[in-house]
């Protein structure tokens, strides 16, 4: 019987989906200036601005226009509003870092809110300055929905580079099916064997 629970155990262990931290990062590129007024969808996270705000925002080249510089395309916005980010269908994941500058009329070391809500949870506050990219990192909540406000200022912002850690359950590989199928096959014929060994010990009782 010892040896039957102990191949249960490993059978079991064998079956239980391994978790594992699936690094994403959200960028903006391919657009020299686009202007949304709805949320747009990157690279498997939905992008917008929060519901009750103006929804105005620009997915742009940031080498084209006189703000700051990251080299790439970025998500600008200019008006007094928040931007949310959320993964497409929901789930569960970590704001690990970002790239954020302040731009137009915010003044030089504003301070941009990153607030993550699972239960409310705030992820952090962070300061940047006017005119150039800083990236912020070392958030640890676990959240479903982050908002990225600029305080102090117009709210005229720029993000990019948006880091994000998602935890996911592996999926068993063939080999892993192999060997379940041959434990649970393993179990069931020593589950048929120790009863019939009980028939046998009753009969002759």
């Amino acid at each position: 019987m010892n040896k039957i629970l102990i191949t249960v155990a490993a059978v079991a262990l064998i079956a239980t989906p391994q978790i594992a931290s699936a690094a994403t990062t959200v960028t903006f590129e391919g657009q020299s200036n686009a202007i949304y007024n709805a949320p747009i969808t990157r690279d498997g996270f939905t992008v917008g601005n929060t519901e009750g705000d103006e929804q105005h925002f620009h997915e742009i080249d940031s080498t084209q226009f006189g703000l700051a510089n990251n080299g790439t395309g970025v998500l600008l916005n200019d008006r007094d509003t928040s931007i949310f980010l959320k993964q497409v269908g929901g789930g569960i994941f970590t704001l690990s870092s970002f790239d954020i500058a302040a731009s137009f009329n915010n003044s030089p070391g504003v301070t941009f809110q990153a607030l993550g809500f699972l239960n409310n949870v705030q992820v952090g506050m962070v300061s940047g300055a006017l005119g150039q990219f800083t990236t912020f990192a070392g958030f640890g909540s676990s959240v479903d929905y982050v908002t990225f406000n600029g305080l102090g200022g117009s709210g005229g912002f720029q993000l990019d580079n948006i880091v994000l850690n998602d935890t996911v359950a592996a999926v068993p590989e063939p080999a892993t099916w192999a060997l379940m199928l041959l434990g649970f096959g393993f179990v069931g014929g020593a589950l048929r064997s120790a009863k019939r060994r009980t028939k046998v010990a009753v009969a002759y009782a």
